[in-house]
């Protein structure tokens, strides 16, 4: 995958060029401050262009850097599809522009720099309410599905379902105390009807769940790039052909 990294400015572009000239990827353009990097350039070349790029454009106003990731963000991420320094910096771009669950909106397809257009309706979007700690856990859960979005819904599914990593999650990034979570834990195993099969029914039809929201969240997403790019709106014959927006989408 080519990668395309802006710089502070085209004199900083150019010194990266000439300095990595190997590198370019056949279609780079020096008219731009865009560089265009070849898709088998080491990832050492990849980090510092993504460093020196985030320096310049730090230098003319503040414009986000790369941020260190935790655990649990590497984890979430397929880096076969990209790169660390393309992830850290997004998350930089996103911190800067106010964007608390940045993973929720991080797209491996495009830029740096194209994140910010993501980053503006993401800032729409997201309502950062933190939860309140005088009530009660349906009443939190109600909270966490408009203020945090399909993530921590879908951690609240997994820690349902007994895994570990998911509580944790709920308790580090999702507004949890250890007490809630151990309630939410307990009052879904007494919920839960009696024997295997019925487990493993639910499990796979929770599953099934997320998998539709989250197959329509990128159809609509598939379709606001369609939108940006002039072209017409695509139907998705699984989706029952629906040519399906972000204002089809409860986020």
């Amino acid at each position: 995958m080519t990668e395309r990294i802006e710089f502070g400015s085209k004199a900083a572009a150019d010194s990266f060029r000439d300095e990595y000239a190997d590198h370019l990827c056949s279609d780079d353009d020096r008219r731009l401050k865009t560089v265009a990097i070849s898709s088998s350039a080491p990832d050492h070349v990849l980090e510092t262009a993504t460093i020196e790029a985030a320096a310049g454009r730090s230098e003319r106003g503040g414009r986000g850097g790369q941020a260190e990731m935790t655990d649990h963000e590497r984890e979430s991420i397929d880096f076969s599809r990209t790169s660390v320094p393309h992830a850290r910096s997004v998350k930089g771009l996103m911190i800067e522009q106010g964007v608390d669950d940045w993973l929720a909106y991080y797209d491996h397809t495009l830029s740096v720099d194209e994140h910010r257009e993501v980053a503006k309706r993401a800032t729409r979007d997201e309502r950062g309410d933190r939860l309140d700690a005088d009530t009660n856990v349906d009443d939190r859960l109600a909270d966490l599905e408009g203020a945090q979005g399909e993530q921590c819904g879908h951690a609240r599914d997994h820690c349902e379902d007994g895994e570990d990593e998911a509580c944790e999650f709920l308790v580090e990034a999702c507004g949890f105390d250890e007490d809630d979570v151990e309630a939410l834990v307990a009052e879904a195993q007494a919920d839960d009807p009696p024997g295997e099969l019925y487990g493993a029914k639910n499990l796979l039809w929770r599953r099934y769940q997320i998998a539709v929201a989250e197959a329509k969240e990128a159809a609509a997403a598939i379709n606001e790039m369609n939108d940006l790019l002039g072209e017409s709106a695509t139907a998705f014959r699984e989706l029952g052909d629906r040519k399906l927006t972000k204002d089809d989408i409860d986020w």
